[in-house]
């Protein structure tokens, strides 16, 4: 059996009117769709959700910073890191000077970015950087990080496929954390 296609359409430009009613169409489609496709089941909100399971983690390792007098650029500091130590179960080793921690003066909060290298105990290098936030509030300090790891090391590979969270503590004279992993 031969159909015939049905006869193109004139083809002609999209005007910003037709497109803003195609597109608020569409919006309305989806939301539709969302709210139970105007069955009358109104779709529950994730955030109403109970959690699958708790979140568990292990302890992975103490790391130990020694600084260096930051330099002041504006927003900006940067605080070279002269070296360290890290040891954990698995782990430990010195921190190799060269490090640093680029940190931004964001709305009431500083943002952490630092890169170092650790060497471990056995020759290893990892590379370690981290994210982090430091809030003071009154007396209280909010200071966590999450760290990541990258090695060509095959006895240390595990670490390149976490990840971690850490928790600054107090060291006289050190920059100080308690970093876990998240199982």
């Amino acid at each position: 059996m031969n159909k015939t296609p049905p006869p193109a359409l004139p083809r002609r430009p999209l005007s910003r009117r037709d497109f803003t009613r195609l597109g608020l169409g569409s919006a309305a489609a989806l939301g539709a769709a969302a709210l139970g496709g105007g069955t009358g089941i109104i779709a529950r909100p994730a955030a109403a959700q109970q959690p699958a399971s708790d979140l568990q983690s292990e302890y992975l390792m103490e790391l130990l910073l020694d600084g260096e007098p930051l330099v002041d650029t504006g927003h900006y500091r940067i605080a070279p890191l002269a070296g360290g130590s890290f040891a954990g179960p698995r782990l430990r080793g010195e921190v190799l000077p060269g490090g640093a921690d680029w940190i931004t003066q964001v709305s009431g909060h500083s943002s952490l970015d630092v890169r170092i290298t650790l060497l471990t105990d056995d020759g290893a290098h990892i590379y370690m950087t981290y994210r982090g936030i430091v809030k003071q509030d009154g007396s209280d300090t909010y200071w966590r990080i999450t760290p990541s790891f990258h090695t060509a090391a095959d006895q240390y590979d595990w670490l390149n496929h976490l990840v971690c969270v850490g928790k600054n503590k107090q060291v006289q004279g050190k920059i100080a954390y308690d970093v876990w992993r998240i199982l």
